[in-house]
């Protein structure tokens, strides 16, 4: 059920770096985003201009510096190692990981997860981490079923095939590392003669022969052309955003299985309330616990949200004469990253709670329209329906004249028909809902008797990754969505805290192992 299956991976076509072909756009230079401390731990939240300031957006290009210091966001440390990503003082009491201890005790000895469960043996751990180790060129060949090259053996892929995949998707427009342009000679090109050309040649052999003469005294300088060897096909601007999506998906994965969760994409279109402002958040991935009920588990139930992902395509993060860190672009991409690891914190806080859907209770779903004029007169649609007893089986009319049924009301039956316009004009109901059906929502790992939560986020740009941890106060969540909390002042509570990993290169070997076990350790430490 979490392992993986290899006829969900379409295979990948292959690309032979040794092969020489026209040249790809020149690679897009790497550039990432700073982050300068503009918000203060003595400063306070500025609500009613975050509500504000938010509805009155119309681009994300429109957010500056002044939306970052609405929110109050601190800047602890952005450098930080992905092992080092859980706090020192969390990290008291909990099991060792893998890397850690060599001899792990077993069976009744062996320390248990928060569901009940044993901990992930270290042997699935090794696994992991052998497949990511591989050379790129030997996974890349597995993946496209190419022969190894010579002296090098076939590797096997289990665990990790899925990242592979998305991984020779992104190489295909990021890796330059094979990177050779050079000019050959131009290779004639037989069949840009026409059909008359030939003809005429074929009946009048000596014009022919001269004007080859003619030809071979213009062209006495060699022509050349250019060509390339290497893996990529295209900029890395130009990359499709499903190919990082699918990487970081797989490398997910291979942490989430052994703890017996998975990574869905979002059902809902991902929301942040702010008061009565639904804002649009990007959330990419989103991994959740698997339940203990077979039937819940076999419904796609999951148990969270445990901790998110975000992909972004953008490339360039300063305007021409910005400076690092203050440029628009770096400010709306900050306030994506805390827009999406709010969302979750907010999803995190409904366990216990009812939802209250858009409207319910209010006058607009519950009086009649309009101000309670009668509405009887309101035919529409429903005046041209046919009787009920002029259609059945015993129906007497043509079959040209005879209504047709669609599939859905076929399968639906008579007693569900589908209602007709003034039928569902008169309906009175509150919103569609806002949560999740498919998510039993929970607050895994949280500190219990903690105002607290803490949200963690894998964050992906270019062919890199890194791992950003916010804190953030129950009260502040409070106070963002519906602008009023019972929950009591604590010390900090207006303060969002950031601390965020280095950006990790996923094509190089020590650094894809490393950001494995960042995600490694954060799963562990939630599950615990």
């Amino acid at each position: 059920m979490f392992g993986y299956a290899g006829g969900l991976v379409a295979p990948s076509p292959g690309i032979d770096p040794d092969q020489e072909r026209s040249p790809p756009p020149s690679p897009t230079p790497l550039d990432f985003p700073q982050y300068l401390d503009v918000g203060g731990a003595n400063a306070s939240p500025d609500f009613d201009a975050i509500f504000r300031g938010l509805l009155a957006l119309r681009r994300p290009q429109d957010i500056t510096e002044e939306h970052v210091k609405w929110f109050n966001i601190q800047i602890a440390s952005s450098q930080i190692a992905a092992s080092d990503i859980i706090p020192e003082d969390a990290r008291a009491g909990l099991p060792p990981l893998p890397w850690e201890s060599a001899e792990q005790p077993e069976g009744d000895a062996a320390p248990k997860m928060g569901n009940g469960l044993p901990y992930p043996p270290r042997e699935k751990y090794d696994v992991c981490d052998k497949e990511l180790r591989y050379n790129n060129d030997d996974a890349f060949r597995e993946i496209g079923r190419m022969e190894p090259r010579p002296g090098r053996s076939r590797v096997r892929l289990t665990q990790s095939r899925k990242f592979w995949t998305g991984l020779e998707k992104i190489a295909l427009y990021w890796d330059t590392e094979l990177d050779q342009y050079y000019d050959r000679p131009a290779q004639p090109d037989s069949s840009s003669s026409t059909t008359e050309d030939k003809e005429q040649m074929k009946d009048d052999p000596e014009s022919n022969t001269d004007a080859m003469e003619v030809d071979g005294a213009a062209t006495d300088k060699p022509k050349f052309e250019r060509v390339y060897k290497g893996r990529r096909i295209g900029a890395g601007q130009d990359m499709p955003e499903t190919n990082r999506e699918e990487a970081i998906r797989g490398l997910m994965e291979m942490a989430a299985w052994p703890f017996m969760c998975q990574i869905v994409m979002p059902t809902l279109p991902p929301r942040l309330s702010v008061r009565n402002l639904l804002f649009p958040v990007r959330q990419s991935l989103v991994a959740g616990r698997a339940p203990r009920e077979r039937d819940l588990a076999r419904k796609g139930i999951l148990e969270g949200p445990l901790l998110l992902a975000q992909c972004r395509n953008e490339v360039a993060f300063r305007e021409p004469g910005e400076a690092p860190g203050r440029g628009k672009l770096e400010q709306c991409d900050l306030i994506r990253e805390v827009g999406a690891m709010l969302l979750t914190a907010q999803e995190r806080a409904r366990e216990g709670t009812v939802e209250v859907r858009p409207g319910e209770g209010k006058w607009w779903t519950t009086v009649p329209r309009w101000g309670g004029a009668p509405d009887e007169g309101v035919t529409g649609d429903a005046a041209q329906e046919e009787p009920a007893e002029n259609s059945g089986n015993g129906d007497e009319r043509s079959p040209e004249k005879r209504p047709r049924r669609s599939f859905s009301s076929r399968r639906l039956g008579s007693s569900q028909r589908k209602l007709s316009t003034s039928e569902r004009w008169k309906q009175l109901q509150p919103g569609s809902s806002l949560w999740d059906k498919k998510m039993r929502y929970m607050q895994i790992g949280k500190v219990k008797d903690s105002p607290f939560d803490d949200i963690f986020m894998v964050s992906s740009l270019n062919h890199h990754a890194a791992i950003v941890h916010l804190r953030v106060h129950r009260r502040y969540l409070d106070m963002l969505g519906t602008g009023q909390s019972n929950e009591p002042k604590g010390d900090q509570w207006q303060v969002l805290t950031l601390r965020r990993t280095k950006w990790y290169d996923l094509l190089k070997e020590e650094e894809r192992v490393e950001v494995f076990r960042g995600i490694w350790t954060v799963f562990h430490y939630l599950m615990r």
